[in-house]
């Protein structure tokens, strides 16, 4: 790595104006990197694709783990490029099976989680440092750049965020109104329930696309700005743009030098060459010597000591320590959120990587006794809940009517057709909990429940009285059986 050959402007920049660097470099070397990317990235989710094709929701898992190894590849690239020898196709294809393999362990597992991976990723892949040379070499450039590193890693997981939302807007309407309608019922079916049984293969292997789209995307100017963000700190530590500036005073200096040699040989040929006029002027020895005597070819030896201004900005000082600090807290919220969810959808459905058995058995799981307020054990109903709600209808007790016939039909669901409602689940829930319970088992309940559900709501949220008619329709129509406390 040779400074003089550097191909952009080497001095201190503040975190951001380093980060904009990487992305310039990114966007200038693009054609290169995607070119790499394509012939060993992609080849390794094809591999991965091949071996997982039974469980999408694992290939995304994997695709979305290994993410450190893929950032080799454009590193590769741009470390090069910024010294003036862009990679060749040939050359990333050499290094690539060592790239993949090369400290699998801690790439994937002491250092995935890290915030500034961007920043320590070409100290481990360039320096070669590892033990306690890597991690003090770590705690002194990130000095100068961790915190830029961080926030850079939040903005690239939300801008992965974006365009991978933007991605899936797009192929819905791209793809035929039937196919559409299918993955949008599947999403609702998954964010209602959180069971991937209700979402499609196809709805997932999408989503898996959509992902290696949008790291594709994404990656090589977050590396790139990672990269800038190396250079920088290196600059501000180890004064490279002095050493750049003294390197390039040198080689004016020697030009300079060569260049007076020539002038003085020249000059000191004119004189040796002219005939003397009389024998009272100097000898050409003795005028060569006059000049060279004069100021004007004397060399002055002297040090100049020039204070150099670096402007810092996010030091760990003032009000960019307390920013940098909230950027690192605020990544690690969102990291720990998307681990807590990650955890909490795989223990809801477990049962998916337990040979597709549930661990417990609806018959004797716990069933829920509060939905939305209102009491729901078989206990809080009389015998007769038809009977009741005739009663309470009689007195002018409108919505003690409606509500002893829609807390029947929910205990009936919950104790004898065993859906899965929820405290925190509402109307709207619940009657899609009964759709989906219509087309499994075909309970012939979904007409009259959804017509008992939007009454119930008119009353108990609009107070809108129903007709006597639609009273009397309803619980003359009543088809759950076997009420009240048998319901056990």
């Amino acid at each position: 790595m040779k400074l003089e050959n550097v191909t952009a402007e080497i001095r201190p920049r503040v975190p951001w104006e380093s980060i904009d660097l990487g992305c310039a470099l990114a966007r200038r070397h693009i054609g290169a990197i995607w070119k790499a990317w394509s012939l060993t990235v992609v080849p390794l989710w094809f591999l991965l694709a091949i071996l997982l094709r039974h469980h999408p929701v694992w290939f995304i898992l994997v695709v979305w783990w290994l993410k450190p190894i893929y950032d080799r590849v454009p590193l590769f690239v741009v470390s090069r490029a910024l010294f003036g020898d862009v990679p060749s196709v040939k050359d990333v294809l050499k290094v690539w099976p060592r790239l993949l393999v090369k400290r699998l362990w801690f790439a994937l597992v002491i250092g995935r989680f890290s915030p500034s991976r961007s920043l320590t990723l070409p100290i481990s892949e360039l320096e070669g440092l590892r033990g306690l040379p890597y991690r003090q070499r770590v705690n002194l450039l990130e000095r100068n750049g961790g915190e830029g590193a961080a926030m850079a890693t939040l903005v690239a997981m939300v801008l992965e965020v974006v365009a991978a939302l933007g991605l899936v807007l797009l192929v819905f309407y791209m793809v035929p109104a039937e196919i559409s309608e299918k993955w949008k019922y599947g999403v609702e079916e998954f964010f209602a329930y959180s069971d991937f049984y209700e979402v499609p293969n196809s709805l997932l292997w999408l989503v898996a696309v959509v992902q290696m789209m949008a790291i594709t995307l994404m990656e090589a100017f977050y590396v790139s700005a990672g990269f800038a963000l190396y250079i920088n700190s290196r600059t501000l530590t180890e004064g490279w743009d002095i050493e750049l500036a003294f390197k390039r005073m040198g080689a004016r200096l020697e030009s300079l030098r060569k260049g007076a040699g020539v002038l003085l040989f020249i000059l000191a040929s004119n004189l040796l060459l002219t005939p003397s006029v009389n024998a009272s002027e100097d000898s050409p020895k003795d005028q060569i010597s006059e000049i060279l005597s004069d100021d004007d070819f004397t060399i002055h030896h002297r040090i100049v000591k020039v204070p150099v201004e670096r402007e810092m900005s996010w030091s760990y000082g003032g009000s960019g320590a307390g920013l940098a600090l909230f950027g690192s807290v605020l990544f690690y919220l969102i990291l720990i959120g998307l681990i807590v969810g990650l955890v909490y959808l795989i223990y809801r459905n477990r049962h998916i990587f337990l040979s597709g058995r549930r661990l417990s058995d609806p018959d004797h799981s716990p069933k829920t006794r509060e939905v939305m307020g209102m009491d729901v054990s078989p206990e809080s109903l009389p015998a007769d809940v038809v009977m009741e709600a005739r009663k309470a209808w009689e007195s002018g007790d409108y919505q003690g009517a409606l509500s002893l016939l829609y807390r029947g039909a929910i205990v009936w669901l919950i104790h004898r057709a065993d859906a899965p409602i929820g405290e925190g689940d509402t109307e709207g829930d619940c009657l899609r909990h009964v759709e989906v319970l219509e087309r499994e088992r075909t309970l012939g309940v979904d007409a009259y429940f959804s017509n008992l559900t939007h009454v119930w709501m008119g009353v108990a949220y609009g107070k809108l009285k129903p007709e006597d008619a639609t009273m009397r329709e309803l619980c003359d129509a009543w088809p759950f059986a076997q009420q009240g406390r048998r319901a056990r």
